[in-house]
């Protein structure tokens, strides 16, 4: 060994300090059964290692891997760590706290490579406390899930046996009785079922609480003597008078106190908790979204017309890390208990609290990572701050009691040794009750909400001191924090009030018409920006802006369609008039464009920021006058770079916590740059999980549409696009210059009926992409008319360019047809252009419409609903670029219309397949040769990659 060099032991102790510090308890060089890992780590119960290396000596990498790997084989780890020292440190082992290590995580199923990460400390402590939910590989989980499914559906299967009633069950969970008819056997079912998880998820935070605190009574001690029935509730008395968690046990021993007390009762309890116990001793029971997933699964016909989705835990991570990024809060003093503690944090649809426990984990990441300098007892700091934010700083409201008592579970189940006392957990009214119209958490915007439980105790004078339960008062006057919140993260319901009006579509038909008409009557009264078109999440955003405190932000999953979409107007306007929206990610991966659990809609997470709306009027001319002055996305070096906005377009959806944070991670220290000048790159170890670039928030604004950023996966092409659109080195122009767009397809449903032959007036009906193929069509229907007068006045806006109104761009080939004559459509926007313009226009119109450029531009002016499953709305058409043709000389006229003659009976490949199309060139090199632009095969190999149009995703790892 050279002089003043020291050995691996030393690294691994200091090491083990420094976990320590950071609040992970660590024993260097702890003896376990045939094995000296280099450091063990006890977090949550759960065995980790570390086994480390010094990169430069020879096999170190495999070595370190091998010895990890055989850890979790043979059992002597849950998780182990494969981690590499760089050299340097042999000589300055001090330097460990600020060194860029090398790791690889190992959990069963073991992979046959490992997967090497590099990161400082902080990204290392932080792996060792998320990597527990890596325990077990999905069919863990799923085989956790299924067990309980099975506890619970027999549970439920008793219930419905001993003739426990729906209005009995409903109660309890806060589910209206009058709203669920017995006749529906799949709510009533349901509804049991919901009880029954209720009750074993009560069974398995019971069992883990017994862990750590030895005056509970253990689930089998319990059942050994007596009646299980009388025990629990014996015990569970004991928990809410005594400790409390009335948030997990409260509902749960009402629902218990509804069924008989049989000797069955007693036999079916403990079946379940033997199902219960089996999944404890897995050791996945802590991990909150199990419970989560297996409750959204059982909502089944209650769920749907709520709107209700679970969000994944990867897509919260990513949310709550990317909103609580500290360079965006540096009036918080991170390192102080009692500033940390203070903050207030609030979602009005908690569901089953996956939102809430990311923004606690990505709070308490931040207050590690610097708090642990001060030397003091960091342990202890720790759990005084999750007691403070758990009973303080944590906000949820739902509609459904069973959601709200997820919640709590969700969040108290991993830390059962912080004794919780009470939670600010609500669930609250909604429905019509004699003259009131309720609306559950939107009641808030008119200052109140009526409270039908609020999980927390609250001391009410009473003969001798007796202490009264909020559970037990039903007309609690729920009171916010004065100074509004930090911040406000959510997942609200997503249900629209267009088509088959699904808003509040879990009550009685005449109920809901009300609640419909009563949402209406607010959204006017309280004059708020949002549309109900949109859907409640666009009323839950107001929402939340009346309830945010200036400096303070919001963490939405939303629609993707509020970046394109017209019934989200006022919403964008809402933003743009009050807030910085600091980021915006979107999943261009075709196996999960969503970021729920149990949806395929396109998805968005949303952060932004609220400044003061005073200054909207001038941030609104600055705006103008920037955009009229520089049209192009190029900063310069004045801007601020806290009033820009981050856009982050995912390859790779994560679906892992661990992916989610290494995702997060550089977004959080590095500078991210603008579009102008580059792109960062996002790796997780050697794969590419998307691209992230800024925009100044002022241009962002100006934007015809704010979809234009996330249009496409590929940095370069969104360059491009922006370019195209604003710099004017083509004759463009919006298309509403040009033409007028027909009736839309609910018009001509309510005035036509479609026949297949005359007489009627003509129509081109449906897209099928089997047969519709090629540029020129002729009509394929005909239009009988139920309203004379209505038809004439819709037919005279007819037309014979047609524009895809919705589509598949993955399949389908054609975006704009030319009709032999006249006609309208059900799936087509028919165009008639201006009588000024020359006959051939039409023509070139179509082909260009046709081009890579014109594909370029519609699909950048989509609104997404399902990946490739997309809509062409009549506003973002009229405000879509398009090739002026009153620009074009005589002789690119020609030279165009005479390439759509040549071309149009020619059958065109699908979207997806741009790249193998020579119909597609030779329109490409039409378009190239009459405007003299440069060969567009870059652009069209390019788009031809692109995820939404190939359903393919997109690669690339580092060599």
């Amino acid at each position: 060994m050279h002089e003043g060099s020291f050995r691996q032991e030393v690294l691994n102790v200091k090491l083990a300090e420094l976990l320590a510090q950071k609040g992970v308890v660590a024993l260097p060089e702890q003896r376990l059964p045939e094995a000296l890992p280099d450091v063990l780590v006890i977090f949550n119960g759960l065995r980790l290692i570390i086994e480390g290396e010094i990169s430069d000596q020879v096999g170190a990498e495999q070595r370190a891997w091998n010895k990890a790997s055989e850890r979790v084989q043979r059992d002597i780890a849950h998780i182990a760590v494969a981690l590499l020292y760089p050299p340097h440190l042999r000589h300055e082992p001090k330097a460990l706290e600020r060194a860029i290590l090398k790791f690889a995580v190992c959990v069963p199923p073991i992979p046959e490579k490992p997967n090497w990460l590099e990161g400082d400390l902080d990204a290392l402590c932080n792996v060792l406390q998320t990597a527990y939910q890596q325990l077990t590989s999905e069919d863990e989980v799923q085989k956790a899930a299924q067990i309980l499914r099975e506890a619970v559906y027999a549970l439920a299967e008793k219930m419905r046996a001993w003739g426990v009633t729906v209005d009995r069950l409903a109660a309890p969970l806060g589910i209206p009785p009058e709203s669920v008819s017995q006749k529906k056997s799949k709510q009533a079912i349901a509804i049991s079922q919901i009880a029954a998880l209720v009750v074993a998820n009560a069974l398995l935070f019971h069992e883990e609480l017994a862990q750590v605190d030895h005056r509970i009574k253990r689930l089998r001690q319990c059942f050994e003597t007596g009646s299980a029935y009388d025990n629990l509730l014996e015990v569970w008395g004991f928990i809410l008078n005594e400790i409390n968690y009335h948030a997990v046990f409260d509902i749960a021993r009402k629902v218990l106190l509804e069924l008989p007390g049989y000797k069955e009762t007693d036999e079916a309890l403990k079946r379940c908790a033997e199902k219960v116990l089996e999944v404890v001793r897995m050791r996945v029971a802590t991990r909150h979204d199990v419970a989560g997933r297996l409750y959204h699964l059982l909502l089944g016909d209650i769920a749907k017309p709520l709107g209700t989705y679970y969000t994944s835990v990867p897509a919260a991570t990513l949310l709550l890390r990317l909103a609580w990024a500290p360079h965006w809060w540096q009036q918080i003093s991170w390192h102080e208990l009692s500033a940390v503690g203070n903050l207030r944090v609030a979602d009005f649809a908690c569901g089953t609290g996956t939102l809430l426990m990311a923004s606690l984990q990505a709070v308490l990441d931040n207050f590690l990572r610097v708090a642990w300098r001060n030397g003091d007892d960091l342990p202890k700091q720790r759990r005084e701050l999750l007691k403070k934010l758990l009973e303080e700083g944590l906000w949820g409201f739902d509609v459904l009691q069973s959601a709200v008592h997820l919640t709590a579970t969700a969040l108290t189940l991993p830390i059962p040794e912080v004794t919780i006392k009470g939670m600010n957990l609500y669930a609250l009214d909604l429905g019509v009750r004699g003259d009131e119209k309720r609306l559950g958490s939107l009641d808030l915007l008119r200052g109140t909400a009526q409270v039908t439980i609020a999980l927390r105790p609250i001391q009410v004078p009473r003969a001798k001191g007796k202490r009264v339960t909020a559970t037990q008062i039903r007309q609690e006057q729920l009171q916010l924090p004065e100074h509004g919140f930090d911040l406000i993260c959510m997942n609200p319901p997503f249900t629209r009030s267009c088509g088959d009006n699904l808003l509040f579509g879990s009550l009685l038909p005449k109920e809901r018409k009300q609640l419909q008409q009563e949402l209406q009557r607010l959204i006017q009264d309280e004059q708020l920006l949002a549309s109900a078109t949109a859907g409640l999440a666009s009323v839950f955003l107001a929402l939340a802006d009346r309830h945010v405190k200036e400096g303070g932000r919001l963490a939405f999953v939303l629609p993707k369609a509020i970046l394109s979409g017209a019934e989200w107007e006022k919403t964008r306007e809402l933003l743009t008039r009050r807030y910085v929206v600091e980021a915006i990610v979107v999943s261009h991966d075709p196996q999960r464009w969503n970021f729920s659990e149990n949806t395929d809609l396109s998805e968005i997470l949303l952060v932004a920021r609220k400044v003061r709306s005073e200054n909207s009027g001038q941030v609104q001319n600055r705006r103008k006058q920037r955009r009229s002055h520089n049209p192009c996305l190029i900063d310069d070096a004045e801007n601020n770079p806290s009033e820009r906005t981050v856009c982050i377009n995912l390859w790779q959806n994560p679906r892992n916590p661990i992916d989610a944070f290494f995702v997060a991670e550089p977004i959080r220290k590095q500078e991210v740059p603008y579009l102008e000048r580059g792109v960062l790159h996002i790796w997780v170890g050697r794969e590419k999980f998307g691209e992230a670039f800024a925009l100044d928030w002022d241009e962002f604004c100006s934007l015809d549409h704010w979809l234009l950023p996330f249009a496409y996966a590929q940095s370069d092409l969104v360059r491009k696009l922006v370019q195209l659109s604003y710099q004017g080195k083509l004759p463009l122009c919006p298309l509403r210059e040009l033409g007028e767009l027909g009736p839309d397809r609910r018009g001509v449903w309510n005035t036509f009926v479609p026949v297949d032959a005359p007489p009627g007036y003509p129509a081109f009906w449906g897209h099928d992409a089997q047969k519709v193929t090629t540029m020129t069509q002729k009509p394929n229907a005909y239009l009988l008319p139920s309203n004379v007068q209505r038809g004439q006045l819709l037919w005279k806006r007819s037309g014979r360019v047609l524009i895809a109104e919705r589509m598949w761009l993955n399949t389908q080939r054609l975006t704009s047809l030319l009709l032999t004559q006249p006609v309208l459509s059900n799936v087509w926007w028919p165009l008639k252009l201006h009588c000024k313009l020359s006959g051939d226009a039409e023509k070139i119109l179509v082909l260009w419409l046709n081009s890579t450029i014109g594909i370029f531009l519609l699909v950048a002016n989509r609104v997404e609903t399902r990946g490739a499953w997309v809509s062409f709305k009549q506003q973002r058409l009229y405000a879509m670029p398009v090739l002026d043709v009153r620009k074009l000389t005589k002789r690119q006229r020609q030279k165009l219309a005479q390439a759509f003659d040549q071309l149009s009976d020619k059958p065109l490949k699908p979207l997806s397949q741009l790249a193998d199309d020579p119909v597609r060139k030779a329109i490409d090199d039409a378009i190239s040769s009459a405007l003299g632009l440069p060969d567009l095969t870059s652009l069209r190999n390019a788009l031809s990659r692109e995820p939404v149009l190939t359903l393919k995703p997109l690669r690339q790892r580092r060599l």
